[in-house]
């Protein structure tokens, strides 16, 4: 019994000890996974934390390059931003003229996100209305010169070709404004709040007579889409008054982000008279923090008895008008000069009529003036399309591209395609010239500028790359430019795209543009001196100064050019596309 017994605790205490064993061994298993599952996760925290931070880093690096593009920054090609211990590496790749992606790379402790974005352009909207539209320099035609369409002039339109069309010639005004301010120092914003949405410099004529243009230093802030009111008042105790006895609209896409002149002229020109204070109010009906106007001043207010006022309304009869701190630059014309139609042709015998406040030998509508539709008046001026702020954000977008330089260009920074080659540039500044000669062909992939003559020739081919789609593109110079035998033009291959040929060199007196023998096919451009045609030279449009028309000259205008957009970063400003995540 005694045996049993002891077998008996002996054999129970084995299986205490089993149980205790197998408890422990339970209890161990527990802990060891419950930390193994902590482990995961803190592990799992980490690799989100991280995660998080890659992506934050990778959405700032695009945010950065499209903050630049809407604020006309310096945009590398390449470059790093760091956030939160994570870098974020981006590549911007031009796809096109008018579209870029912008693409992240971010990476914190080896965890990498990405998000690419494309960005496309807005266009610069120009309305091209007439065949041929000339500023004061007027239009001198030859004989069996033609325009096939309609001509707008503000100098006299003189010769003895023909105008299938209408033909308008204003009054002239003087070469040199009655009165200005010019001087200019210092930015003075406008439209950034409700209480300066109206701006007002005061002037005093120093002369009687018609108001006939006005110019304002100015520039665009963002992208504002609604356009200005130039606006003419009375003095009325140091303020303007309430109601305007002229008015003109800027249209917001002839401002450029660059500050420059932008010209206004009137229906109906107001009558100054030699010593009144009058004020030029520019009138905008809304405001934005981020898209508005800049009119420079001259900080000193040094134009005696004048000075620079912002208001919220300026026609309330309770408008509070504040000292802006200096004079703010304008021009004004007052008086004008005489300009006459002379010796061409208008029209034929069913169609066509001039008007000008004098006709001298001129045929329109098929007889002799003077007739019914000789139309004796003094009509009223139509500024040139685009003005020196927009030529200079081109200039801008453009050199965004790059310079020219070896081995595309020379040493001089020089650029000859010639004898049947073949080249695609853009957006490029060239510093030297471009020449385009004997059969060779160059394709345009984003804004041209060159700062020295142009020179193309010899069965030359400039186009449009497929990209700009129906937009247009640009190519300006500095200097003068020579288009000879045989070139041709050509758009992007759509409807409505055209490349527009600017000469941005002023000199009244000069031909700034020449073009000869059948080169075809384009759009001239020359505010600042004279186009020149001859033997058979024929344009789609020509915009200048002055414009001479030589024998067997043609341009014929196209109706899609009421309204050419211009493929541009800075002045049209850049939209989203698309924005997303993307597999690194």
């Amino acid at each position: 019994m005694f045996h049993d017994s002891s077998f008996m605790v002996r054999k129970h205490g084995q299986a205490a000890m089993t149980a205790v064993l197998i408890l422990l061994f339970v209890s161990l298993a527990a802990v060891f996974g419950a930390s193994a599952l902590a482990l995961r996760e803190a592990k799992a925290a980490r690799n989100n934390e991280s995660s998080r931070f890659a992506y934050f880093a990778a959405e700032a690096g695009v945010e950065d390059g499209v903050y630049r593009l809407l604020r006309n920054k310096n945009l590398s090609p390449a470059y790093s931003v760091t956030l939160n211990g994570a870098t974020a590496d981006t590549i911007v790749t031009n796809i096109s003229s008018a579209k870029k992606e912008i693409k992240t790379v971010g990476d914190f402790s080896n965890t990498i996100r990405a998000v690419r974005t494309e960005v496309i352009t807005g266009t610069v909207g120009v309305n091209f209305f007439y065949g041929v539209q000339v500023g004061d320099g007027g239009l001198e035609m030859g004989n069996n010169s033609q325009v096939n369409g309609s001509v707008y002039s503000n100098g006299s339109i003189t010769g003895s070709g023909l105008i299938t069309g209408d033909a308008i010639v204003a009054g002239g005004i003087l070469q040199n404004p009655s009165v200005e301010w010019t001087a200019q120092n210092s930015d003075n914003f406008f439209a950034t709040i409700s209480t300066n949405r109206d701006i007002a410099q005061s002037f005093m004529a120093n002369t009687n007579g018609n108001l006939n243009r006005v110019s304002v230093y100015i520039a665009k802030v963002g992208n504002p889409t609604s356009n200005i009111t130039l606006r003419i008042t009375n003095d009325n105790g140091d303020k303007p008054a309430t109601s305007n006895i002229a008015s003109a609209v800027i249209p917001y896409t002839y401002v450029g982000l660059s500050a420059g002149w932008v010209d206004a002229s009137f229906a109906s020109s107001p009558s100054l008279t030699n010593g009144n204070k009058y004020w030029i109010v520019l009138d905008y009906g809304s405001n934005s923090s981020v898209n508005y106007w800049n009119w420079r001043k001259d900080n000193t207010d040094a134009y005696a008895g004048n000075t620079g006022k912002y208001t919220s309304s300026w026609s309330s009869g309770s408008a509070s008008w504040t000292n802006v701190g200096g004079d703010l630059a304008f021009r004004a014309w007052i008086g004008g000069t005489n300009t006459r139609i002379e010796g061409v042709t208008i029209g034929n015998s069913s169609s066509g009529t001039g008007r000008a406040n004098l006709f001298v030998g001129a045929t329109v509508h098929g007889s002799s003036c003077p007739n019914q539709y000789c139309i004796v008046e003094n009509p009223a001026r139509e500024e040139l399309p685009i003005s020196d702020g927009v030529i200079q954000d081109w200039r801008d977008e453009a050199s965004s591209g790059g310079t020219c330089a070896p081995p595309l260009c020379d040493a001089l920074g020089n650029l000859e395609i010639m004898n049947g080659s073949s080249k695609t540039i853009g957006p490029i500044r060239i510093p030297g010239t471009l020449k385009v000669s004997n059969n060779a062909a160059l394709t345009i992939n984003g804004t041209v500028f060159v700062e020295g003559v142009i020179d193309f020739s010899n069965n030359c081919i400039i186009k449009l790359a497929p990209g700009y789609g129906a937009n247009s593109g640009v190519i300006l110079s500095d200097d003068v430019i020579n288009v000879s035998n045989n070139c041709t033009f050509q758009g992007s291959g759509q409807s409505g795209s055209y490349i527009l040929l600017l000469s941005a060199k002023v000199d009244p007196t000069e031909e700034v543009i020449e073009v000869s023998n059948n080169s075809i096919g384009v759009i001239y451009y020359a505010q600042g001196g004279k186009i020149e045609f001859s033997n058979n030279a024929s344009a789609k449009e020509a915009v200048g100064y002055g414009i001479e028309m030589e024998n067997n000259a043609t341009i014929t205008y196209e109706s899609g050019l009421q309204n050419v957009n211009f493929a541009s970063g800075p002045t049209g400003g850049w939209g989203i596309d698309y924005w997303q995540e993307i597999v690194p």
